[in-house]
């Protein structure tokens, strides 16, 4: 299926979510509301946190503004348009994944994007006013770069961690836990991690190339870590199509069998 027609299937998904969105708009802007105000109690926390330590290894609010900036609305942007990235174990476990194989189009793709989050949309409105208020308008194209970097990134992941369940069976609650991981280690500063965390994070698990490179991109540009983070999306978006390819065939020759407890 071509790059066309996956555009074309992807308008009119956004078609039927905004269609719904408008037709239960009270529970669409009530979760929105939700998870903007969830943001921006973290927002809070690190506002007292830096109201007492004004620097944390070089880092201050502003820093903190940007991270959060980069992380809500890349993770917004993820999960408004490839909704289905942190449901993919459940949805191979279930077998749900049999509706996919059915239709003639790309099955990983029509598999992320069938799904839209009004949570989600919240993140990025959350992200987008960060955004505003911490970038300089030279700064916006770099910015919207790098949330397209950490988008393909994030999904890649999902879509690797989701795919074992073509593997062990039941992997959902393994997926959700380094999905969490992987957000939970993004959105503090990079500078605190050390060590084997930092290589880490840096390698199996990218959550520094999805908010602390980023934020070091954007207050001193490197053409180096730009080219590195494009070259760790490449790697972990190729790494994704294979095990979730891969995969799909153990799940079309019927050797998967998951049994529900």
């Amino acid at each position: 299926m071509g790059i066309k027609n996956n555009l074309i299937l992807l308008k009119e998904y956004m078609k039927i979510a905004l269609a719904s969105a408008m037709e239960y708009r009270f529970n669409f802007v009530l979760q929105s509301i939700t998870m903007m105000l969830n943001d921006a109690i973290w927002i809070l926390f690190w506002w007292i946190f830096f109201s007492r330590f004004n620097v944390v290894n070089g880092w201050q609010l502003k820093e903190l503004l940007m991270l959060y900036a980069v992380v809500t609305f890349s993770y917004g942007f993820s999960g408004f348009l490839f909704g289905n990235h942190h449901n993919i174990a459940n949805i191979i476990a279930e077998g749900k994944l049999d509706f996919y194989l059915g239709l003639p189009k790309s099955e990983l793709f029509h598999l992320l994007i069938s799904r839209s989050s009004a949570f989600s949309f919240g993140d990025a409105i959350f992200g987008l006013v960060l955004g505003i208020i911490s970038f300089s308008i030279w700064q916006w194209p770099l910015f919207l770069l790098l949330i397209t970097i950490a988008a393909v990134i994030s999904i890649s992941f999902a879509v690797i961690v989701g795919s074992l369940a073509f593997y062990w069976g039941n992997a959902e609650e393994t997926a959700r836990t380094l999905n969490f991981g992987m957000l939970s280690f993004a959105i503090y500063p990079l500078p605190i991690f050390k060590g084997f965390v930092r290589v880490l994070i840096l390698t199996i698990i990218p959550a520094g190339f999805i908010g602390g490179i980023p934020v070091e991109l954007l207050k001193n540009f490197s053409w180096q870590w730009l080219g590195l983070s494009i070259l760790v999306a490449i790697i972990f978006f190729t790494v994704a199509i294979y095990v979730f390819r891969k995969g799909l065939k153990k799940y079309e020759s019927g050797n998967l069998i998951n049994v529900r407890v």
